[in-house]
């Protein structure tokens, strides 16, 4: 089957929200440096290679502490649904993907969030994989409220891995509420790559006709695996991690560039998108007026021009820096820090 698709996360490609910090920092005191250290600690957990363990947990580390502050299924909802920030393009890129080919969003986030988004933008719903969250099916003990709300301004105070690994392996594990973490399966690392294979397995395509973008470490195993694939694979604003396992790194204050770059492996394959990166390098302007998907896209690429480098192992680290200013411009610094 020669059916192109496109699989994206969506925080960093298409929204500029990192929906589960922003939550925390806003219903909980100090809550987005509390975020932030769990987030630091989920990444060390992940390069310490632990079997079993998936990037993006920090979704699940936080779960306590938003019981512990009273949060409710319907506080994610009615605060996603007002916080939905797209990066700028995003409406009229989704727009164009979908009536060209499958696309499909493969999202750690949680899934009050992913339906709150695609409500807003018109992307179907039913092609989302995202975490799946049952906040108020569990119940938190007054006695464990106590020690979560103590626990929290500990780790505040001494933010070393051992302090958190001592409390959320020696303390919270064997606390009732640790059955809420244990609900919750992030999709993120392998659990994209099996989202993924899912998507191949239920409409017979093909890998190499995956194009795939991301921009963190809870995207490097569905990056290595559409370049594993020859299929193409692209870090969005990424950080190093999505980087390093990128073939393709792209920085822009614009969305629309996936949106051609869609458009031309559609028609033409992953050699006819790497002919128009070689294209674009000599001549930015031929490039995108002989790729012209419609004059409103290619208006708003020109107005905003993309940089679109081929990674090697020599140029990771400066493509890192390159979208270090771009990605903290776009998401901020403190959400553009995160794994």
């Amino acid at each position: 089957m020669n059916d192109k698709f496109y699989v994206t996360d969506c925080e960093g490609p298409l929204s500029i929200n990192d929906n589960a910090y922003e939550i925390s920092d806003y219903f909980i005191p100090e809550g987005g440096e509390f975020f932030s250290i769990l987030s630091n600690y989920d990444d060390m957990l992940v390069e310490r290679n632990i079997e079993g363990y998936l990037a993006g947990s920090t979704l699940k580390l936080i779960l306590p502490f938003f019981k512990a502050y009273d949060l409710t299924e319907q506080n994610l909802i009615d605060f996603s649904e007002d916080n939905i920030n797209m990066v700028n393009g995003a409406y009229a890129m989704i727009k164009h993907v979908q009536d060209i080919m499958p696309f499909y969003i493969v999202s750690t986030s949680y899934n009050q969030y992913i339906k709150a988004l695609c409500d807003k933008t018109g992307f179907i719903y039913e092609n989302t994989y995202s975490t799946q969250l049952e906040l108020d099916r569990f119940d938190l003990k007054s006695e464990e409220q106590e020690s979560l709300l103590a626990i929290r301004e500990n780790i505040l105070f001494d933010y070393g891995f051992d302090n958190i690994h001592h409390y959320f392996t020696d303390v919270i594990s064997k606390m009732q509420i640790n059955d809420l973490i244990d609900s919750v399966s992030p999709v993120g690392g392998i659990g994209k790559r099996d989202a993924i294979l899912d998507i191949i397995d239920k409409n017979n395509y093909e890998p190499y006709n995956l194009m795939y973008s991301g921009d963190s470490i809870t995207d490097c195993e569905a990056l290595e695996y559409a370049k594993d694939n020859d299929g193409i694979s692209i870090s969005f604003n990424g950080n190093i991690h999505s980087i390093s396992s990128a073939s393709i790194s792209i920085t822009s204050t614009n969305n629309l560039i996936l949106a051609l770059i869609a458009d031309i492996f559609n028609n033409k394959g992953t050699e006819g998108v790497y002919d128009f990166i070689s294209s674009y390098e000599d001549n930015p302007l031929d490039a995108l007026l002989e790729s012209s998907v419609n004059d409103e896209i290619t208006q708003e690429l020109l107005l905003n021009k993309a940089s679109i480098d081929i990674i090697t192992e020599d140029n990771v680290e400066q493509l890192n820096e390159k979208s270090k200013i771009t990605r903290n411009e776009v998401r901020g610094q403190k959400i553009g820090n995160l794994g």
